[in-house]
């Protein structure tokens, strides 16, 4: 996550998601914060916010909410907590080692996981929300970019009796399509969690949502949303 998101269509959908999947939950939010980048113009997706007769109907408070916090040019994840999106939410929002040397890196990282671990310790709904997702191949924490993913490591560290988790994984250019992507990740996810499930978001730029471990009613209300949202989410279960 960085701070320039807030708002946007990537935003509308986690949230709304969260929204409906998280009541009688104990949620807490990893942003896996990383600084603003400036090098392209990802974070401009909010055109959504001027069709509200096409948006706003599928959650109208956090459509307002958010039309404000974009209308007021002042993008931080502080703003959606204030906001109380997500009543009784715990966030983490401490940024990911991403100074420094490689070795400072590498160092760095176990010490803030730790410190997020502790942090969401009692909380039984689990969202992480890296940039880009599941790790890439030869992910390696010495790199600039390695806040961005999420190592399979660390979601494993996370899994515990009775916690749901969902990860956010923005689609890559994987050979078969993102479908073939969603299977891929399934399979390898499969082999360290009881169930695996997912959402895919299509709007604009596609991105799915790994549930891991899934509660019946969290699997139940997970296939509602989808069924509200029509052809802009989609349920892929392999329970």
């Amino acid at each position: 996550m960085q701070n320039r998101y807030v708002g946007d269509i990537g935003d509308y959908v986690k949230f709304a998601m969260l929204r409906a999947l998280s009541p009688g939950s104990r949620l807490g939010v990893a942003w896996w914060l990383c600084e603003d980048e400036a090098h392209n113009q990802d974070g401009r997706h909010i055109s959504y916010l001027a069709s509200p007769e096409k948006w706003r109907h599928l959650d109208p408070e956090l459509f307002d909410g958010l039309k404000k916090i974009v209308d007021r040019e002042i993008r931080d994840v502080k703003l959606i907590e204030d906001a109380n999106f997500l009543p009784g939410a715990k966030f983490h929002g401490d940024q990911v080692p991403a100074l420094g040397t490689p070795a400072e890196r590498r160092k760095r990282r176990p010490k803030w996981y730790e410190a997020l671990k502790a942090s969401l310790a009692e909380q039984d709904l689990v969202f992480l929300d890296p940039d880009n997702g599941l790790e890439p191949a030869g992910f390696s924490a010495g790199t600039k970019i390695a806040c961005k993913s999420v190592s399979i490591q660390e979601l494993v560290g996370l899994d515990k009796a009775g916690r749901t988790l969902i990860v956010y994984h923005h689609h890559t250019r994987r050979k078969g399509g993102h479908l073939e992507e969603i299977r891929y990740w399934t399979a390898k996810l499969a082999e360290k969690f009881q169930s695996v499930d997912a959402i895919r978001s299509k709007p604009y730029s596609p991105r799915v949502f790994f549930i891991l471990n899934a509660t019946p009613e969290i699997r139940e209300r997970a296939i509602k949303l989808t069924s509200k949202w029509a052809d802009l989410l989609s349920w892929h279960s392999f329970a």
